[in-house]
């Protein structure tokens, strides 16, 4: 019998075969002394979790547990596979249905989570868009030096700041959803904000550190970001998409000053956020206009909805981008 249990959370929506299974292959392999359970949510897949798991016999299916439900989103879907989460289980960690674990990924979390009083840890990870850097590299929004050493293996910090801090000195943060791993013995009530279709796992992390846990991260590269569905993926200015994306994007970061009591910096980073936003909408604007695209007027009534300062940056943001222009001309 294993010391601890580890409920994998896998939200699952793809279209490609043969995602989920090198997901579950990277789980199910990890070398760490607890006892390893996947929780999948089937959030209407076009390609079934089931069919998946059918093409792969071999896959322990006592280890695994699948559901399907009607389409709600990844916080939807990881909440739900939250409320299947067994009694006694300590530790919960995120895998997302196209990332891979390396094999030490679990155990280097217990190795942080268990000889230290902290709850969450995450870690540096690596994607297949960005292959010569790896995620703490190419952000730059965490310098370990800053933060207090735990251990050497892995190399593992206590993160100085809270997890509201950290996210919104740059309007994101470097904290991804597949490293993590957060003790759910000790906030077992604790979801993620439905409402919002993209960056419930921002507020996940920012109402984890409200209720008081400390996060621990590592440098160590645990988990390999995978090609499977994204939602934004090719959303440039104009596209189909961008419109959304900014949209949801600006639905979060105005969002954050209803949740919690900021400090003067806080809001000043996250008002930077927005701002930044605001701009790049303006910009999509701008574009759809000169090539006689649909401006999409509902989604733009949503942006003007969520902060009124917005008519003043539409006002001033062409202004800014002609007198650029003139300037780089002289």
């Amino acid at each position: 019998m294993y010391p601890d249990k580890i409920a994998v959370v896998v939200p699952y929506f793809q279209r490609r075969q043969g995602l989920l299974a090198k997901a579950l292959r990277s789980a199910l392999a990890q070398r760490v002394d607890a006892e390893v359970h996947c929780y999948i949510v089937d959030d209407s897949s076009p390609v079934s979790a089931q069919s998946e798991l059918e093409d792969h016999p071999d896959l322990p299916r006592n280890r695994i547990t699948v559901v399907r439900q009607a389409n709600g989103g990844a916080g939807a879907a990881r909440n739900r596979a939250l409320d299947m989460v067994q009694p006694g289980t300590a530790y919960v960690a995120f895998l997302d249905s196209d990332d891979e674990w390396h094999p030490e990924h679990l155990q280097r979390a217990l190795n942080v989570l268990s000889s230290d009083d902290h709850d969450a840890y995450f870690s540096d990870w690596s994607s297949y868009n960005f292959p010569e850097q790896t995620n703490f590299e190419r952000i730059r929004a965490l310098r370990p030096e800053q933060h207090r050493q735990l251990c050497d293996e892995p190399p593992a910090y206590a993160l100085a700041v809270t997890p509201i801090e950290h996210i919104l000195a740059d309007g994101g943060g470097v904290i991804q959803t597949s490293t993590v791993v957060y003790r759910f013995d000790r906030f077992p009530g604790l979801r993620f904000r439905e409402e919002f279709y993209n960056g419930q796992d921002f507020f996940f992390w920012m109402d984890l550190g409200e209720l008081g846990a400390r996060f621990a991260f590592s440098t160590s590269v645990d988990c390999n970001n995978g090609e499977g569905i994204n939602i934004y993926q090719a959303a440039g200015w104009g596209t189909e998409r961008s419109m959304h994306r900014l949209r949801n994007e600006l639905y979060v970061w105005t969002s954050v000053p209803r949740f919690y009591r900021l400090t003067a910096s806080q809001k000043l980073n996250n008002r930077r956020t927005v701002r930044h936003l605001q701009r790049s909408v303006v910009m999509d604007l701008l574009h759809r206009l000169r090539h006689g695209k649909p401006l999409q007027l509902r989604l733009v009534y949503d942006v003007l909805r969520f902060d009124l300062a917005f008519i003043g940056v539409a006002l001033t943001a062409p202004l800014k981008i002609i007198k650029r222009k003139y300037m780089n001309k002289i």
